[in-house]
Parts: structure tokens; sequence; C-alpha cells
């Protein structure tokens, strides 16, 4: 679309950044070689921690609970 973006409807300008979020992540995907639907392991690995909530919470965690 060649129209600047403050005279695009609102169904326009959401179109265009759906298809520049795309157009960004196909750029990393190509560089990187990252695959993008890949799923966690079924089993913990050295590089991948199956765990629930509470064990990823005794790992130190960046997510905190917040007191009420």
């Amino acid at each position: 679309m060649n129209k600047p973006f403050h005279l695009m409807t609102p169904a326009e300008r959401t179109a265009a950044r759906i298809a520049q979020n795309r157009a960004i992540d196909e750029k990393i995907e190509e560089k990187t070689g990252a695959i993008k639907n890949r799923k966690p392991p079924a089993r913990s690995t050295g590089e991948y921690v199956r765990a629930t909530p509470e064990e990823h919470g005794k790992l130190g965690s960046v997510i905190r609970k917040v007191q009420s």
C-alpha cells in the first residue's frame, strides 16, 4: 500500500501493521534459522526444563507473585 499511514482507515492500518510484522518475522527467521512453531520437548533436557510454575519459581524465575 502506498498510502500514508495517517490517511489509512483503521482496517487498512491494521492490515499494514500485520504485513509489516510478518515481514520482520520472516527476516529474523532467515537470519537466525529459527523454527517458528517449535514445540517444547516432552521431557526435561539440558537446554529446556519442563516444570510446574511453582518449580520454576524455586529456580529463580523473573516472574513474581504479587501479594494483594
